[in-house]
């Protein structure tokens, strides 16, 4: 059971090894002429949404889970109202991906950002010593 953990928790602290492992097993085997990274993106965003707070919790002992989501839901209105606003008609499944994507976006340039002012702050930390 605690190998099971250490894998689990291995895979929430790098999303982005999920990412291309799911990318290569996607383009591998199927045979279907679809976006694998897109796929593989879906994915990875569901495992953003827990990795950047245990990167946070583990770097700075504070949790921002909830503050995620919340800023997860402010996207997903805005988005909804700028759709309402330029289209008659609002089409759930391409406003949901639009969502999803863009999530993938704002949540992995996040992750990305936690990491860089982690490495910088450790950096400063052991040069000031």
């Amino acid at each position: 059971m605690a190998i099971l953990s250490v894998i689990l928790d291995i895979f929430v602290l790098c999303p982005f090894l999920i990412l291309g492992i799911l990318y290569l097993m996607l383009k591998k085997f199927t045979k279907e002429s679809v976006n694998h990274f897109s796929k593989a993106a879906d994915i990875t965003t569901i495992i953003l949404f827990f990795s950047i707070p245990k990167t946070v919790k583990f770097f700075w002992s504070f949790d921002i889970g909830f503050t995620v989501l919340i800023i997860a839901i402010l996207i997903a209105m805005v988005f909804t109202v700028i759709e309402w606003r330029t289209k008659k008609e609002i089409e759930l499944m391409p406003l949901f991906r639009k969502i999803w994507r863009f999530l993938f976006l704002v949540l992995s340039f996040t992750y990305i950002a936690v990491l860089l002012v982690a490495i910088v702050q450790k950096i400063f930390i052991l040069l000031s010593v």
